[in-house]
């Protein structure tokens, strides 16, 4: 992970490790305005259902069930960043956007995998965790098969706003290449992960 960042571990999102998740969002009251991780999960209909508690009982089952996860990155034991990723499938929001649905690209290339949110405590900002938190996400997806990874940073270069999904630039030092522009500000990127190596 590099001298800087020898004091973080990254554990996968489980039932074991869901506590630890659940410290770090309540610490932030739930992220993004009590989002508990589930925007992408779920349509918009649905999403705009759910309480904040509703957001948080559903990820948590969907994690008791094996369907959602993620990587959560530790200082000593102490929770401070998470990465959402998963399996294509699960990710409704982005299976029935349009605009998505629509692209050359998506028809001829399945995702097997996507990285939806990356997010870092308040406290340990301004590290470079964000980076450290998406290497070691990478890490774990190799390990659980690989495969082509999709990820939707903004393209904001003038915002100053926390940026959940990740930047460009920070995709492209991990190695991921622009795909195509979904929607006026959000760029789709992807990367290909083999067993044997990483390869574009």
């Amino acid at each position: 992970m590099g001298e800087v960042h020898d004091q973080y571990l990254g554990k996968q999102l489980t039932e074991e490790t869901w506590r630890d998740f659940e410290a770090l969002f309540e610490k932030h009251k739930g992220v993004r305005g009590g989002c508990w991780c589930t925007f992408h999960q779920v349509s918009s209909t649905d999403y705009n259902r759910m309480s904040k508690n509703q957001r948080k009982a559903f990820h948590e089952k969907r994690v008791q069930e094996g369907i959602a996860t993620g990587l959560i990155l530790y200082n000593n034991n102490d929770p401070v960043g998470w990465c959402q990723f998963g399996r294509g499938e699960i990710f409704e929001q982005i299976n029935r956007n349009r605009a998505y649905k629509k692209l050359d690209s998506v028809k001829q290339v399945k995702a097997d995998w996507r990285i939806t949110c990356i997010f870092v405590d308040k406290d340990h900002r301004k590290k470079g965790l964000s980076r450290c938190i998406l290497s070691e996400a990478l890490k774990l997806i190799e390990d659980l098969g690989g495969g082509v990874v999709e990820a939707f940073p903004f393209d904001l270069p003038n915002s100053e706003k926390p940026n959940y999904n990740g930047t460009v630039s920070l995709f492209e030092r991990e190695g991921f290449h622009k795909v195509d522009r979904l929607g006026k500000n959000i760029q789709l990127m992807r990367k290909n992960l083999k067993m044997e190596g990483i390869q574009q």
